[in-house]
């Protein structure tokens, strides 16, 4: 770790070159002999990654960043602040705690917090982050799990973010795969938290998840504008009758969804309506559509396409569009109404992609004018014209 990276001069550059080609830029011929064209483009890149992804962070000059993989790997800003705000607790450790984007949020949060980073290369970047940001966290490279056995402390939460990438599976979507294997290491992780929280990748099953982890008491579904980016397990030894599910997503204006895990599904059909609700990402991952139509006064268009209807407007966890028109979806009335128009295109439950559907009818782009190719319990294969509210 280059500390001239961070001078003055130097942070001037860099941020004068934000706009710049990583690749481009490490071959370039740059004005300071003290500071290798390596550690320049590792920190530009960091820059790049901080102004979008932690702009906390962007803020200090003297903050030096990891190399560009290890970013790509943590937490982002608004889902590290989104955790940290999940339970009321004074004493946390981070056992996975990479560059210490999540145990940063919980430092401004909680009394006492811990970082344990295993990578030796790594740890330093992070404790040198929490100087910058005068953040009181405790960092060490070490094991997490091996720190936790020698530990004395039983903390209010111990938070685990286990790697996704292990050496015989190049993405790990089965939790027995992660590193650490929380499976194996569940009582240890109870026994020294009051709580545990475990960060996993949005592929895994949440049904598995639940009946793997034994204690889960809630779920989180973490979308940030409708891309679900983690799940979230909240973990404790109280006895759990039922396992909340919380589907949000973040940076949009729409109602967090939560109800109880249910693994049914008997609904009510309905011919769309006036109004036409696509649930967003996170209720999508959450496939909780029964307990949807027990909150909301919706009827569902088919088993399988996931579309909701109501002649009532309401706030709603996704998308909602005005419908225009329903037909058939017969290829030369389509022709006929809207080849060669302006629109956004969705399919659900239909046989064609859309970019097959774009081609074949010739569409242009639209940002509230919509065809659904989807189809309807009563009235089958159709296509609804609806403009986005």
């Amino acid at each position: 770790m280059n500390l001239k990276v961070v001078n003055a001069e130097i942070n001037e550059y860099l941020r004068g070159c934000l706009h710049e080609n990583a690749a481009d830029f490490m071959l370039k011929k740059h004005p300071y002999n003290e500071v290798s064209n390596l550690e320049l483009t590792q920190q530009l890149v960091g820059l790049q990654k901080a102004k979008n992804k932690f702009p906390w962070l962007f803020k200090y000059q003297n903050i030096i960043y990891p190399p560009k993989v290890n970013l790509e790997q943590t937490s982002s800003e608004v889902t590290a602040i989104y955790k940290s705000q999940l339970l009321d607790i004074d004493t946390m450790i981070d056992i996975t705690g990479g560059f210490g984007i999540d145990v940063s949020a919980f430092a401004k949060a909680c009394t006492t917090t811990t970082h344990v980073e295993f990578s030796s290369s790594l740890q330093p970047y992070a404790q040198r982050s929490f100087l910058v940001q005068g953040i009181s966290t405790k960092s060490f490279q070490a094991d997490g799990i091996e720190f936790l056995k020698q530990s004395k402390e039983v903390y209010d939460l111990v938070y685990v973010d286990p790697s996704r990438k292990t050496d015989s599976h190049s993405k790990a979507v089965l939790l027995k795969d992660y590193e650490p294997n929380v499976i194996d290491n569940l009582d240890l992780l109870l026994n020294k938290g009051r709580n545990v929280m475990i960060k996993t990748s949005p592929m895994l099953d949440i049904t598995a998840g639940i009946n793997q982890l034994q204690y889960v008491e809630s779920v989180h579904i973490v979308a940030v504008k409708n891309d679900v980016k983690e799940l979230l397990w909240i973990l404790s030894r109280k006895e759990v009758k039922q396992v909340d599910v919380i589907s949000v997503n973040l940076e949009t204006e729409q109602p967090v969804f939560k109800t109880m895990f249910s693994s049914s599904g008997v609904f009510d059909f309905s011919k769309p309506q006036k109004y036409l609700y696509e649930p967003n990402a996170a209720v999508m991952k959450s496939q909780q559509f029964d307990a949807l139509l027990d909150q909301y006064p919706l009827r569902k268009l088919d088993q399988d396409a996931h579309l909701f209807t109501s002649d009532q407007l309401i706030d709603f966890p996704g998308r909602v569009f005005e419908i225009r028109n329903t037909i058939e979806n017969k290829p030369k009335k389509l022709k006929r109404l809207y080849a060669k128009t302006a629109r956004g295109i969705v399919t659900r439950n239909n046989k064609e992609s859309v970019a097959t559907l774009r081609k074949k009818y010739q569409f242009k782009e639209h940002e509230t004018n919509y065809l659904f190719f989807t189809s309807s319990e009563e009235l089958g294969a159709i296509v609804i014209e609806a403009s986005k509210l």
